[in-house]
């Protein structure tokens, strides 16, 4: 009999999650379909890094601060 965590599944499960993110991403990338990003990460320790590939730092802080508007926009309104 094997004992599984259900926390290591979740974490498993989240890893995935992640790296198919990430992959899709990188076809975007290799597809010429994204030419700019930025993005946020958060370690285990809860440090925060900023990951930005971006012409400037203007449209650095525009595409953080589109982001961040989408999240929430998505957050406050149900779409039908």
């Amino acid at each position: 009999m094997q004992v599984v965590s259900i926390d290591s599944k979740k974490s498993e499960k989240r890893k995935e999650d992640m790296l198919e993110v990430l992959d899709e991403m990188r076809r975007q990338v290799e597809a010429g379909e994204i030419m700019e990003f930025v993005a946020t990460s958060l370690d285990e320790d809860g440090v925060a890094q900023i990951h930005i590939c971006a012409m400037d730092m203007p449209g650095s802080i525009g595409l953080y601060e589109i982001g961040k508007h989408m999240v929430i926009a998505q957050e406050t309104y149900v779409f039908d």
